[in-house]
């Protein structure tokens, strides 16, 4: 997004910054603890950004639930995860809100959870009272408000950050869509059905009915299946080489094997289990 969300990529994979120690200082007598009992951290300067939120927040707060196969609504608020569910995403308790629109935290139903004004559903997190400082909410609208690009600086390589589902995860029965997560903007007109290559325990291929990167998510790409995966396991494979390999807005094709260079295929194995579709 903006200024505000210019660091999206430390989260994504580029480097691994300190992790905020929240707890740190936290005494059992209460001391650095505010008065709703969250520990007490420093309010953000004018151009406070997306991983002080991940770190102060999603990371140490809300992937208590929100994280992997089981979380809530489907919104994974890992690192890995968080900003591509969240940006310019339908609300799935809410569809016609988007979880957050960027430039506008009013109607941004992340806000409308976090204090409590939303139609649907409890107050965020769930297991409040006590819920999130002023401070943090007040984090949490500027860097929505000062929507924008997803960063200015692309980076020099185009890798995948997250899948759904994660690698060697087990997805619930009736699969129907894959979503892969980058750490830049791909170039959509090199997504395609040969992009990528789905196939089973069997190593036989998987048809796919559709591959696209969503409107205002350009570092998503989501692939339907022709129909409903059985129950197995499957592999994923995303093509940094071939006839139709991936690259990035910037030019950039994929690092698949993560060698540092161009080239090479992503392989995410998961599994499917068994059971009623629901």
């Amino acid at each position: 997004m903006s200024s505000q969300f210019n660091k999206l990529l430390a989260c994504m994979g580029f480097f691994v910054p300190p992790v905020v120690l929240l707890l740190a200082g936290c005494a059992g007598d209460g001391t650095g603890l505010d008065a709703n009992g969250r520990p007490i951290t420093d309010l953000p300067g004018a151009n406070g950004d997306f991983q002080e939120i991940q770190d102060t927040i999603f990371t140490p707060v809300c992937t208590t639930c929100h994280v992997g196969a089981g979380a809530p609504q489907g919104l994974r608020l890992d690192a890995g995860n968080s900003y591509a569910l969240l940006v310019n995403v339908a609300s799935a308790e809410s569809p016609g809100t988007l979880r957050v629109s960027p430039g506008n935290p009013n109607a941004s139903y992340l806000v409308q959870k976090i204090e409590g004004t939303a139609a649907v559903g409890v107050r965020m997190p769930a297991n409040g009272p006590p819920y999130l400082p002023q401070d943090r909410i007040e984090l949490v609208r500027r860097g929505i408000a000062a929507g924008g690009p997803m960063t200015s600086a692309p980076p020099d390589r185009l890798i995948v950050t997250s899948t759904i589902p994660a690698v060697s995860e087990a997805a619930a029965p009736g699969l129907g869509k894959l979503t892969v997560i980058f750490n830049a903007n791909v170039d959509s007109s090199r997504v395609s059905v040969d992009t990528f290559t789905l196939r089973d325990a069997s190593d036989q291929p998987v048809r796919l009915a559709g591959v696209r990167v969503p409107t205002g998510r350009q570092n998503v790409v989501e692939l339907t299946t022709a129909a409903p995966l059985a129950a197995g396991s499957y592999q994923l494979s995303v093509h940094g080489d071939g006839p139709a390999p991936l690259a990035g807005e910037s030019g950039h094709v994929l690092d698949g094997d993560a060698d540092g260079k161009p080239g090479g295929d992503m392989l995410i194995p998961f599994d499917v289990n068994a059971g009623d579709v629901r």
